[in-house]
């Protein structure tokens, strides 16, 4: 698998941190959508400096050296959707739900079987845990 699409913009070679459980996690919700998961990444490791970019909060799971949290394009509300539910099925218990992407975590440091919207604190539009 090519790291390279987890990189922080701002320090190649910065996807090699990416948790190898997450990683794992992603074949399965790839083989079970039948979607390309791995060409949907928007945002896999971050540095805190690009993670203040982006808005990311200061205790991002994205931020390296944790790694543990991706963004995924959803094209669609209809897929955005799909990929809640799957990931919810494949393991994932924190699901952050916008209008254009879905985040994924495997923090376990973090509160479990969450789902959130974006801006952060309103509730997700889906919740696969309720």
């Amino acid at each position: 698998m090519d790291l390279s699409i987890f990189d922080s913009p701002d320090i190649p070679g910065s996807g090699n941190c990416m948790d190898r459980h997450l990683l794992f996690m992603l074949q399965q919700l790839e083989a079970r959508t039948g979607y390309p998961i791995f060409s949907w990444i928007n945002s896999g490791a971050r540095s805190p400096s690009h993670n203040r970019k982006v808005g990311g909060v200061s205790n991002s799971s994205h931020k390296i050296p944790i790694c543990k949290a991706v963004d995924i394009k959803a094209p669609s509300k209809f897929i955005r959707n799909h990929l809640v539910a799957t990931a919810r099925d494949v393991g994932f218990k924190r699901i952050g739900v916008g209008k254009t992407f879905v985040h994924l975590d495997v923090d376990a440091l973090k509160s479990q079987y969450v789902a959130w919207g974006y801006p952060s604190g309103t509730p997700a539009e889906v919740n696969p845990f309720v």
